[in-house]
């Protein structure tokens, strides 16, 4: 959502934007094409990393859902765009877990960052980009704020074929990765859904427990994407480890990677019991 002060606000966005990546990218100047999502494709992973790590913040607004958050408006070299920004950090001895894994209840703004970093490992590409940064006194997460916000799972409207299956099977996807994730806070505020109808995750604070069991092994369903699979059988104790530096400690690694070996279990299972074809499905790319 970068700022537009005149004319069309999606041709501006575009515009200012495109002439920022532009200018770091090549040496002579071009005409810049017209189009908010012309100019959002040249927008990297590691381009919005570098802005939300660099950029000042201009202004801030408190967010109703979720505890310790803020919306943020950052500007970097004539650019504005929103941040969702989370600085929680408490560990509640008083709350008790489920299992038997750990005493306590963890909630920290480390794991929204941790889950970036799996998902992207994984190829999903369903969680915004997200950096650990210091916000005044106290380090935080700065999330990219999701561009052409449609509604959150809450306000989703009812649907029927196509648009339904494409649905659900995003919603496979999400359901995988909060069991790997030991996801205890999903809810329907913290789905974000687009203008393409492309669901986002956010909230993913009190994620990463220790546990080595899955929390919910039920809600892994009969499908699951072809590629998340190949993403799980790939991920590795040390690839994990150097992504998860400063966030994710021994016991959360292993807790990880112990619910990924379930994950596997369970669909190659199911792949051996009823074929490829009635288990494995195909997502359509994503930016």
């Amino acid at each position: 959502m970068i700022a537009a002060k005149a004319g069309h606000p999606h041709r501006s966005r575009a515009v200012v934007l495109l002439a920022l990546v532009l200018g770091a990218r090549l040496a002579s100047a071009q005409e810049p094409p017209a189009g908010a999502a012309t100019a959002r494709a040249f927008l990297t992973d590691a381009e919005k990393e570098r802005f939300l790590l660099q950029a000042r913040i201009l202004s801030r607004q408190a967010v109703r859902r979720g505890v310790g958050t803020e919306r943020v408006i950052l500007a970097l070299n004539g650019i504005e765009h929103e941040a969702h920004v989370q600085e929680i950090d408490e560990y509640d001895l008083k709350v008790q877990p489920t299992d038997d894994s750990e005493i306590g209840l963890r909630d920290n703004w480390r794991n929204n960052v941790a889950a970036y970093r799996l998902d992207r490992l994984l190829g999903l590409r369903m969680v915004p980009v997200t950096v650990e940064r210091r916000d005044e006194l106290k380090e935080a997460s700065f999330t990219w704020w999701v561009d052409d916000l449609l509604m959150d799972g809450k306000s989703r409207l009812k649907l029927a074929g196509p648009a339904a299956e494409a649905w659900n099977r995003q919603m496979d996807a999400v359901r995988i990765f909060d069991q790997l994730i030991h996801n205890i806070n999903r809810n329907a505020g913290t789905l974000l859904v687009d203008k393409d109808w492309r669901i986002w995750t956010i909230g993913h604070s009190r994620a990463f427990k220790s546990a080595q069991k899955l929390k919910a092994p039920k809600s892994l369903g009969a499908r699951c994407p072809r590629g998340l699979l190949a993403g799980l059988r790939r991920l590795d104790k040390l690839t994990v480890e150097k992504s998860m530096v400063g966030l994710l400690d021994g016991p959360q690694i292993d807790g990880l990677l112990a619910r990924r070996d379930a994950i596997v279990r369970h669909f190659e299972e199911r792949v051996a019991a009823s074929g490829e074809g009635e288990v494995l499905f195909d997502l359509p790319p994503r930016p």
